[in-house]
Protein backbone atom coordinates (compact mmCIF):
# COMPACT_ATOMS: atom_id res chain seq x y z
CA UNK A 1 0.00 0.00 0.00
CA UNK A 2 1.09 3.59 -0.60
CA UNK A 3 0.48 4.72 2.97
CA UNK A 4 -1.27 7.89 1.75
CA UNK A 5 -4.48 8.86 -0.01
CA UNK A 6 -5.00 11.06 -3.06
CA UNK A 7 -8.24 12.96 -3.70
CA UNK A 8 -9.12 11.83 -7.22
CA UNK A 9 -12.61 13.33 -6.95
CA UNK A 10 -11.35 16.89 -6.43
CA UNK A 11 -8.78 16.38 -9.18
CA UNK A 12 -11.45 15.21 -11.63
CA UNK A 13 -13.65 18.18 -10.77
CA UNK A 14 -10.77 20.54 -11.57
CA UNK A 15 -9.97 18.72 -14.82
CA UNK A 16 -13.62 18.96 -15.83
CA UNK A 17 -13.57 22.70 -15.14
CA UNK A 18 -10.38 22.99 -17.23
CA UNK A 19 -11.97 21.06 -20.09
CA UNK A 20 -15.10 23.24 -20.06
CA UNK A 21 -13.12 26.48 -19.92
CA UNK A 22 -10.88 25.33 -22.75
CA UNK A 23 -13.94 24.52 -24.84
CA UNK A 24 -15.33 28.02 -24.17
CA UNK A 25 -12.19 29.98 -25.06
CA UNK A 26 -11.48 27.94 -28.22
CA UNK A 27 -15.06 27.81 -29.49
CA UNK A 28 -16.09 29.31 -32.86
CA UNK A 29 -17.95 32.03 -30.94
CA UNK A 30 -14.80 33.01 -29.05
CA UNK A 31 -12.85 33.15 -32.32
CA UNK A 32 -15.50 35.38 -33.98
CA UNK A 33 -15.41 37.73 -30.99
CA UNK A 34 -11.61 37.91 -31.02
CA UNK A 35 -11.63 38.78 -34.74
CA UNK A 36 -14.43 41.32 -34.36
CA UNK A 37 -12.88 43.09 -31.34
CA UNK A 38 -9.11 42.63 -31.71
CA UNK A 39 -8.31 45.74 -29.64
CA UNK A 40 -10.03 44.32 -26.54
CA UNK A 41 -9.07 40.68 -27.04
CA UNK A 42 -6.74 39.30 -24.34
CA UNK A 43 -4.95 36.16 -25.63
CA UNK A 44 -4.26 34.96 -22.07
CA UNK A 45 -7.42 33.88 -20.31
CA UNK A 46 -6.81 34.20 -16.55
CA UNK A 47 -9.29 31.50 -15.57
CA UNK A 48 -7.76 29.05 -18.04
CA UNK A 49 -4.27 29.91 -16.76
CA UNK A 50 -5.26 29.11 -13.16
CA UNK A 51 -6.97 25.83 -14.07
CA UNK A 52 -4.15 24.67 -16.39
CA UNK A 53 -1.57 25.31 -13.67
CA UNK A 54 -3.77 23.69 -11.01
CA UNK A 55 -3.71 20.47 -13.03
CA UNK A 56 -0.35 20.53 -14.84
CA UNK A 57 1.73 23.02 -12.81
CA UNK A 58 4.46 24.96 -14.61
CA UNK A 59 5.02 22.39 -17.37
CA UNK A 60 4.89 22.30 -21.12
CA UNK A 61 1.30 21.08 -21.03
CA UNK A 62 0.08 24.17 -19.18
CA UNK A 63 1.95 26.32 -21.71
CA UNK A 64 0.58 24.35 -24.67
CA UNK A 65 -3.01 24.69 -23.46
CA UNK A 66 -2.59 28.45 -23.13
CA UNK A 67 -0.92 28.72 -26.55
CA UNK A 68 -3.68 26.67 -28.18
CA UNK A 69 -6.32 28.96 -26.70
CA UNK A 70 -4.45 32.11 -27.76
CA UNK A 71 -3.73 30.92 -31.30
CA UNK A 72 -7.01 29.11 -32.13
CA UNK A 73 -4.85 26.63 -34.06
CA UNK A 74 -7.13 23.69 -34.79
CA UNK A 75 -4.41 21.03 -34.70
CA UNK A 76 -3.00 22.30 -31.40
CA UNK A 77 -6.46 22.65 -29.86
CA UNK A 78 -7.25 19.08 -30.87
CA UNK A 79 -4.05 17.74 -29.29
CA UNK A 80 -4.83 19.51 -26.02
CA UNK A 81 -8.40 18.25 -25.91
CA UNK A 82 -7.23 14.69 -26.53
CA UNK A 83 -4.62 14.89 -23.78
CA UNK A 84 -6.94 16.45 -21.17
CA UNK A 85 -9.63 13.87 -21.87
CA UNK A 86 -7.08 11.06 -21.72
CA UNK A 87 -5.82 12.22 -18.31
CA UNK A 88 -9.36 12.43 -16.98
CA UNK A 89 -10.21 8.97 -18.31
CA UNK A 90 -7.19 7.26 -16.73
CA UNK A 91 -7.73 8.91 -13.33
CA UNK A 92 -11.43 8.04 -13.38
CA UNK A 93 -10.73 4.37 -14.16
CA UNK A 94 -7.54 3.72 -12.19
CA UNK A 95 -6.68 6.65 -9.91
CA UNK A 96 -4.09 9.44 -9.87
CA UNK A 97 -1.07 7.25 -9.10
CA UNK A 98 -1.65 5.15 -12.23
CA UNK A 99 -1.96 8.31 -14.32
CA UNK A 100 1.26 9.74 -12.86
CA UNK A 101 3.12 6.48 -13.23
CA UNK A 102 2.11 6.30 -16.88
CA UNK A 103 3.42 9.81 -17.58
CA UNK A 104 6.66 9.30 -15.66
CA UNK A 105 7.31 5.85 -17.08
CA UNK A 106 6.55 6.98 -20.62
CA UNK A 107 9.02 9.87 -20.34
CA UNK A 108 11.65 7.55 -18.85
CA UNK A 109 11.21 4.99 -21.64
CA UNK A 110 11.72 7.82 -24.14
CA UNK A 111 15.14 8.47 -22.59
CA UNK A 112 16.15 4.91 -23.49
CA UNK A 113 14.53 4.69 -26.92
CA UNK A 114 15.65 8.13 -28.07
CA UNK A 115 12.18 9.00 -29.40
CA UNK A 116 9.85 11.56 -27.75
CA UNK A 117 6.88 10.19 -25.86
CA UNK A 118 3.44 10.53 -27.42
CA UNK A 119 2.51 12.62 -24.37
CA UNK A 120 5.18 15.24 -25.04
CA UNK A 121 3.52 18.68 -25.40
CA UNK A 122 4.24 20.78 -28.48
CA UNK A 123 5.12 23.85 -26.41
CA UNK A 124 7.70 22.17 -24.22
CA UNK A 125 10.00 24.68 -25.93
CA UNK A 126 9.30 28.29 -26.85
CA UNK A 127 8.65 28.42 -30.60
CA UNK A 128 7.94 31.14 -33.12
CA UNK A 129 4.30 31.06 -34.24
CA UNK A 130 5.19 29.93 -37.78
CA UNK A 131 7.38 27.10 -36.48
CA UNK A 132 4.67 25.97 -34.06
CA UNK A 133 2.06 25.84 -36.84
CA UNK A 134 4.43 23.83 -39.01
CA UNK A 135 5.25 21.29 -36.29
CA UNK A 136 1.64 20.81 -35.29
CA UNK A 137 0.98 19.31 -38.68
CA UNK A 138 3.82 16.80 -38.51
CA UNK A 139 3.62 13.30 -37.04
CA UNK A 140 6.03 11.33 -34.88
CA UNK A 141 9.43 12.57 -33.68
CA UNK A 142 9.70 15.10 -36.54
CA UNK A 143 7.24 17.29 -34.64
CA UNK A 144 10.12 18.24 -32.36
CA UNK A 145 12.69 19.21 -34.97
CA UNK A 146 16.02 17.64 -35.79
CA UNK A 147 17.45 14.67 -33.88
CA UNK A 148 19.64 16.84 -31.68
CA UNK A 149 16.68 18.97 -30.63
CA UNK A 150 14.60 15.85 -30.01
CA UNK A 151 17.13 14.73 -27.39
CA UNK A 152 16.76 18.09 -25.59
CA UNK A 153 12.99 17.71 -25.70
CA UNK A 154 13.16 14.15 -24.32
CA UNK A 155 15.33 15.20 -21.38
CA UNK A 156 13.16 18.21 -20.60
CA UNK A 157 9.94 16.19 -20.83
CA UNK A 158 11.33 13.53 -18.46
CA UNK A 159 12.27 16.20 -15.93
CA UNK A 160 8.88 17.86 -16.23
CA UNK A 161 6.90 14.65 -15.76
CA UNK A 162 8.75 13.84 -12.52
CA UNK A 163 8.10 17.41 -11.44
CA UNK A 164 4.40 17.11 -12.37
CA UNK A 165 4.12 13.85 -10.41
CA UNK A 166 5.66 15.49 -7.33
CA UNK A 167 3.35 18.49 -7.72
CA UNK A 168 0.22 16.36 -8.17
CA UNK A 169 0.96 14.26 -5.08
CA UNK A 170 1.28 17.38 -2.97
CA UNK A 171 -1.62 19.20 -4.62
CA UNK A 172 -4.10 16.32 -4.38
CA UNK A 173 -2.49 14.09 -1.74
CA UNK A 174 -3.25 14.01 1.96
CA UNK A 175 0.00 15.74 2.98
CA UNK A 176 1.16 12.78 5.06
CA UNK A 177 4.84 11.90 5.41
CA UNK A 178 4.66 8.98 2.91
CA UNK A 179 3.07 11.30 0.35
CA UNK A 180 5.70 14.03 0.84
CA UNK A 181 8.50 11.42 0.88
CA UNK A 182 7.39 10.13 -2.53
CA UNK A 183 7.16 13.67 -3.92
CA UNK A 184 10.63 14.47 -2.60
CA UNK A 185 12.12 11.33 -4.12
CA UNK A 186 10.56 12.18 -7.49
CA UNK A 187 12.53 15.43 -7.37
CA UNK A 188 15.79 14.20 -5.83
CA UNK A 189 15.99 10.51 -6.75
CA UNK A 190 13.65 10.16 -9.77
CA UNK A 191 14.18 6.42 -10.28
CA UNK A 192 13.35 5.68 -6.64
CA UNK A 193 10.42 8.11 -6.72
CA UNK A 194 8.93 6.30 -9.69
CA UNK A 195 9.37 2.97 -7.90
CA UNK A 196 7.57 4.36 -4.84
CA UNK A 197 4.50 4.83 -7.02
CA UNK A 198 4.58 1.02 -7.41
CA UNK A 199 3.35 0.65 -3.87
CA UNK A 200 -0.12 1.51 -5.05
CA UNK A 201 -1.72 -1.88 -5.91
CA UNK A 202 -3.53 -0.24 -8.83
CA UNK A 203 -0.18 0.66 -10.43
CA UNK A 204 0.94 -2.96 -10.17
CA UNK A 205 -2.36 -4.11 -11.56
CA UNK A 206 -1.89 -2.18 -14.81
CA UNK A 207 1.44 -3.89 -15.45
CA UNK A 208 4.20 -2.05 -13.54
CA UNK A 209 7.17 -4.22 -12.60
CA UNK A 210 6.52 -5.68 -9.12
CA UNK A 211 10.16 -5.23 -8.03
CA UNK A 212 10.23 -3.78 -4.49
CA UNK A 213 14.00 -3.89 -3.98
CA UNK A 214 14.02 -0.09 -3.88
CA UNK A 215 12.76 -0.38 -0.31
CA UNK A 216 16.28 -1.42 0.70
CA UNK A 217 17.56 1.92 -0.55
CA UNK A 218 14.79 3.88 1.18
CA UNK A 219 15.50 2.06 4.45
CA UNK A 220 19.27 2.63 4.15
CA UNK A 221 18.82 6.34 3.53
CA UNK A 222 16.39 6.61 6.45
CA UNK A 223 18.89 4.95 8.78
CA UNK A 224 21.66 7.30 7.65
CA UNK A 225 19.40 10.28 8.33
CA UNK A 226 18.58 8.92 11.77
CA UNK A 227 22.28 8.59 12.58
CA UNK A 228 22.92 12.14 11.39
CA UNK A 229 20.01 13.41 13.51
CA UNK A 230 21.41 11.69 16.57
CA UNK A 231 24.83 13.18 15.92
CA UNK A 232 23.34 16.65 15.50
CA UNK A 233 21.44 16.39 18.78
CA UNK A 234 24.52 15.07 20.54
CA UNK A 235 26.77 17.85 19.29
CA UNK A 236 24.13 20.50 19.92
CA UNK A 237 23.65 19.40 23.52
CA UNK A 238 27.41 19.40 24.01
CA UNK A 239 27.64 22.97 22.76
CA UNK A 240 29.45 21.92 19.58
CA UNK A 241 32.69 22.80 21.35
CA UNK A 242 35.36 20.68 19.70
CA UNK A 243 33.27 19.70 16.68
CA UNK A 244 32.43 23.26 15.60
CA UNK A 245 36.06 24.39 15.92
CA UNK A 246 37.33 21.51 13.81
CA UNK A 247 34.66 22.06 11.15
CA UNK A 248 35.30 25.81 11.07
CA UNK A 249 39.02 25.22 10.52
CA UNK A 250 38.38 22.96 7.53
CA UNK A 251 35.70 25.20 6.02
CA UNK A 252 37.80 28.34 6.39
CA UNK A 253 40.41 26.84 4.06
CA UNK A 254 37.86 26.54 1.28
CA UNK A 255 35.96 29.74 1.98
CA UNK A 256 36.46 32.53 -0.55
CA UNK A 257 34.69 35.11 1.62
CA UNK A 258 34.68 36.12 5.27
CA UNK A 259 32.30 33.25 5.74
CA UNK A 260 29.71 32.02 8.17
CA UNK A 261 29.50 32.25 11.91
CA UNK A 262 29.70 29.19 14.12
CA UNK A 263 26.68 28.07 16.11
CA UNK A 264 28.40 29.33 19.28
CA UNK A 265 28.34 32.96 18.13
CA UNK A 266 25.46 35.38 18.69
CA UNK A 267 22.13 34.06 17.41
CA UNK A 268 21.16 35.63 14.06
CA UNK A 269 18.52 38.35 13.95
CA UNK A 270 16.09 36.10 12.09
CA UNK A 271 15.99 33.54 14.94
CA UNK A 272 12.85 35.15 16.39
CA UNK A 273 11.07 35.94 13.11
CA UNK A 274 8.91 32.84 13.33
CA UNK A 275 5.91 31.91 15.43
CA UNK A 276 7.14 28.31 15.41
CA UNK A 277 10.77 27.92 16.57
CA UNK A 278 11.06 24.84 14.31
CA UNK A 279 11.79 27.17 11.37
CA UNK A 280 14.72 28.80 13.15
CA UNK A 281 15.94 25.32 14.07
CA UNK A 282 15.69 24.30 10.40
CA UNK A 283 17.95 27.24 9.52
CA UNK A 284 20.49 26.18 12.14
CA UNK A 285 20.43 22.61 10.83
CA UNK A 286 20.98 23.81 7.26
CA UNK A 287 24.12 25.68 8.37
CA UNK A 288 25.33 22.72 10.44
CA UNK A 289 24.90 20.30 7.55
CA UNK A 290 26.53 22.69 5.08
CA UNK A 291 29.65 22.92 7.23
CA UNK A 292 29.80 19.19 7.81
CA UNK A 293 29.21 18.39 4.13
CA UNK A 294 32.16 20.53 3.02
CA UNK A 295 34.26 19.17 5.85
CA UNK A 296 33.37 15.57 4.97
CA UNK A 297 34.27 15.96 1.31
CA UNK A 298 37.53 17.73 2.17
CA UNK A 299 38.55 15.01 4.62
CA UNK A 300 37.84 12.31 2.02
CA UNK A 301 39.58 14.14 -0.82
CA UNK A 302 42.86 12.21 -0.69
CA UNK A 303 41.26 8.88 0.18
CA UNK A 304 39.84 6.18 -2.06
CA UNK A 305 36.06 6.30 -1.93
CA UNK A 306 33.32 4.29 -3.64
CA UNK A 307 30.87 5.90 -6.05
CA UNK A 308 27.71 6.65 -4.07
CA UNK A 309 25.41 5.87 -7.01
CA UNK A 310 27.02 2.44 -7.45
CA UNK A 311 26.68 1.76 -3.72
CA UNK A 312 22.95 2.51 -3.94
CA UNK A 313 22.61 0.09 -6.87
CA UNK A 314 24.40 -2.58 -4.82
CA UNK A 315 22.09 -1.94 -1.88
CA UNK A 316 19.02 -2.18 -4.11
CA UNK A 317 20.19 -5.42 -5.67
CA UNK A 318 21.21 -6.90 -2.33
CA UNK A 319 24.75 -7.60 -3.49
CA UNK A 320 27.25 -8.86 -0.97
CA UNK A 321 28.95 -5.92 0.69
CA UNK A 322 26.30 -3.54 -0.62
CA UNK A 323 23.28 -4.53 1.42
CA UNK A 324 24.60 -2.63 4.44
CA UNK A 325 24.59 1.05 3.67
CA UNK A 326 27.98 1.42 5.43
CA UNK A 327 29.43 0.15 2.16
CA UNK A 328 29.22 3.83 1.32
CA UNK A 329 31.81 4.64 3.96
CA UNK A 330 35.33 5.45 2.83
CA UNK A 331 36.90 3.33 5.55
CA UNK A 332 36.05 1.43 8.68
CA UNK A 333 35.41 4.62 10.64
CA UNK A 334 31.91 5.18 11.98
CA UNK A 335 31.41 8.83 10.99
CA UNK A 336 28.23 9.39 9.02
CA UNK A 337 30.03 12.34 7.40
CA UNK A 338 32.57 9.98 5.86
CA UNK A 339 29.81 8.01 4.15
CA UNK A 340 29.56 9.04 0.51
CA UNK A 341 25.92 7.95 0.28
CA UNK A 342 25.00 10.27 3.12
CA UNK A 343 27.07 13.09 1.64
CA UNK A 344 25.25 12.58 -1.65
CA UNK A 345 21.81 12.80 -0.04
CA UNK A 346 22.71 15.85 2.05
CA UNK A 347 24.02 17.55 -1.09
CA UNK A 348 20.59 17.10 -2.70
CA UNK A 349 18.79 18.67 0.25
CA UNK A 350 21.17 21.63 0.57
CA UNK A 351 21.77 22.53 -3.07
CA UNK A 352 18.90 21.00 -5.03
CA UNK A 353 19.13 18.30 -7.68
CA UNK A 354 21.17 19.86 -10.49
CA UNK A 355 23.69 21.66 -8.29
CA UNK A 356 24.14 18.57 -6.11
CA UNK A 357 24.84 16.42 -9.18
CA UNK A 358 27.59 18.82 -10.17
CA UNK A 359 29.20 18.80 -6.71
CA UNK A 360 29.05 15.00 -6.42
CA UNK A 361 30.47 14.54 -9.92
CA UNK A 362 33.42 16.87 -9.38
CA UNK A 363 34.19 15.19 -6.06
CA UNK A 364 34.26 11.80 -7.78
CA UNK A 365 36.62 13.26 -10.41
CA UNK A 366 38.63 15.16 -7.74
CA UNK A 367 38.39 18.32 -9.84
CA UNK A 368 39.67 20.98 -7.46
CA UNK A 369 38.64 24.08 -9.42
CA UNK A 370 35.07 22.94 -10.07
CA UNK A 371 34.73 21.61 -6.54
CA UNK A 372 35.71 25.02 -5.16
CA UNK A 373 33.01 26.55 -7.35
CA UNK A 374 30.47 24.17 -5.83
CA UNK A 375 31.66 25.03 -2.34
CA UNK A 376 31.36 28.74 -3.15
CA UNK A 377 27.75 28.24 -4.30
CA UNK A 378 26.84 26.31 -1.16
CA UNK A 379 28.47 28.94 1.01
CA UNK A 380 26.62 31.74 -0.76
CA UNK A 381 23.33 29.92 -0.11
CA UNK A 382 24.31 29.24 3.49
CA UNK A 383 25.11 32.92 4.00
CA UNK A 384 21.59 33.82 2.86
CA UNK A 385 20.22 31.32 5.37
CA UNK A 386 22.45 32.75 8.08
CA UNK A 387 21.45 36.34 7.32
CA UNK A 388 17.72 35.93 6.69
CA UNK A 389 16.73 32.37 7.56
CA UNK A 390 16.01 29.28 5.49
CA UNK A 391 12.42 30.28 4.55
CA UNK A 392 13.77 33.41 2.86
CA UNK A 393 16.32 31.50 0.74
CA UNK A 394 13.97 30.95 -2.26
CA UNK A 395 12.78 34.57 -2.24
CA UNK A 396 16.31 35.99 -2.17
CA UNK A 397 17.65 33.57 -4.79
CA UNK A 398 14.73 34.15 -7.16
CA UNK A 399 14.86 37.89 -6.59
CA UNK A 400 18.53 37.84 -7.56
CA UNK A 401 17.58 36.19 -10.87
CA UNK A 402 15.72 39.33 -11.89
CA UNK A 403 12.32 38.60 -13.41
CA UNK A 404 11.85 35.01 -12.26
CA UNK A 405 8.99 34.15 -14.57
CA UNK A 406 8.62 37.46 -16.32
CA UNK A 407 9.11 37.54 -20.10
CA UNK A 408 12.13 39.56 -21.13
CA UNK A 409 11.52 42.12 -23.90
CA UNK A 410 13.02 41.30 -27.28
CA UNK A 411 15.28 38.37 -27.93
CA UNK A 412 14.81 35.18 -29.90
CA UNK A 413 12.54 32.24 -29.17
CA UNK A 414 15.63 30.23 -28.28
CA UNK A 415 16.72 32.87 -25.75
CA UNK A 416 13.23 33.06 -24.25
CA UNK A 417 13.11 29.29 -23.97
CA UNK A 418 16.43 29.22 -22.14
CA UNK A 419 15.26 31.90 -19.71
CA UNK A 420 11.97 30.12 -19.03
CA UNK A 421 13.64 26.74 -18.58
CA UNK A 422 16.26 28.16 -16.21
CA UNK A 423 13.58 29.83 -14.12
CA UNK A 424 11.60 26.60 -13.98
CA UNK A 425 14.66 24.60 -12.91
CA UNK A 426 15.46 27.09 -10.13
CA UNK A 427 11.93 26.86 -8.76
CA UNK A 428 12.11 23.08 -8.94
CA UNK A 429 15.38 22.68 -7.03
CA UNK A 430 14.22 25.20 -4.41
CA UNK A 431 10.99 23.21 -3.97
CA UNK A 432 13.13 20.13 -3.28
CA UNK A 433 15.07 22.04 -0.62
CA UNK A 434 11.81 23.20 0.98
CA UNK A 435 10.39 19.66 1.13
CA UNK A 436 13.65 18.27 2.51
CA UNK A 437 14.38 21.04 5.02
CA UNK A 438 11.14 22.70 6.18
CA UNK A 439 9.17 21.29 9.12
CA UNK A 440 6.48 19.04 7.68
CA UNK A 441 3.06 20.63 7.46
CA UNK A 442 0.77 22.75 5.30
CA UNK A 443 3.20 25.68 5.08
CA UNK A 444 5.92 23.48 3.54
CA UNK A 445 3.38 21.92 1.19
CA UNK A 446 2.02 25.27 -0.04
CA UNK A 447 5.50 26.76 -0.38
CA UNK A 448 6.74 23.83 -2.45
CA UNK A 449 3.63 23.91 -4.66
CA UNK A 450 4.15 27.61 -5.33
CA UNK A 451 7.78 27.07 -6.33
CA UNK A 452 6.97 24.14 -8.61
CA UNK A 453 4.33 26.28 -10.29
CA UNK A 454 6.69 29.23 -10.73
CA UNK A 455 4.64 31.50 -8.44
CA UNK A 456 7.10 33.44 -6.27
CA UNK A 457 4.43 35.87 -4.98
CA UNK A 458 2.33 32.90 -3.91
CA UNK A 459 5.38 31.48 -2.13
CA UNK A 460 5.75 34.71 -0.14
CA UNK A 461 2.07 34.55 0.80
CA UNK A 462 2.43 30.94 1.91
CA UNK A 463 5.21 31.97 4.30
CA UNK A 464 3.19 34.55 6.17
CA UNK A 465 1.25 32.26 8.53
CA UNK A 466 4.53 31.23 10.18
CA UNK A 467 5.97 34.74 10.49
CA UNK A 468 5.37 37.03 13.45
CA UNK A 469 2.95 39.80 12.54
CA UNK A 470 5.61 42.51 12.79
CA UNK A 471 7.98 40.60 10.49
CA UNK A 472 5.64 39.98 7.53
CA UNK A 473 7.12 42.88 5.61
CA UNK A 474 10.41 40.95 5.39
CA UNK A 475 8.74 38.39 3.13
CA UNK A 476 6.87 40.96 1.04
CA UNK A 477 9.83 43.33 0.57
CA UNK A 478 11.28 41.19 -2.24
CA UNK A 479 8.02 40.67 -4.16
Amino acid sequence: MTGYSVDAMEFLQTVNQLERRFEEVTSPGALRKAMAEPESYDPVDHRLYVLAHDVFADTGWAMTILMAAASFDGALVGQCKEFIQGCSSVVRMHGINVWLYGLVNGSTVAMFTGEPSENTPMCIQTLHRSELVKRCRLKGPKRFGAKRNQQKVIREHCRQMHKLAAYALMRWGDGSDPCIDTALMLLHEPAIGMCMLHEDPKVLKVGAAPDMNFRRVVAALAELRARADEEFVRESSAGLESGAKAVLEVVSKARPKAGLKTEQETAPDHADYYKDPAYAQASARYLYDARHLISGYRELWDRTTPDAAKVLVAIEQGEEGGEKYDAGAASDDDSVWHNVVHLREVSWSLLGADNACELIEVFNERDVARFDQGVALLESMAEIVEMEGLPMLPIVMLDEQGGYMGKQPGGSAKSADGTRRKASEIGEFLAGIVLARFPRGDVAKQCALALLDGEIVQYAKALRPMLRDDIEEVASAHT
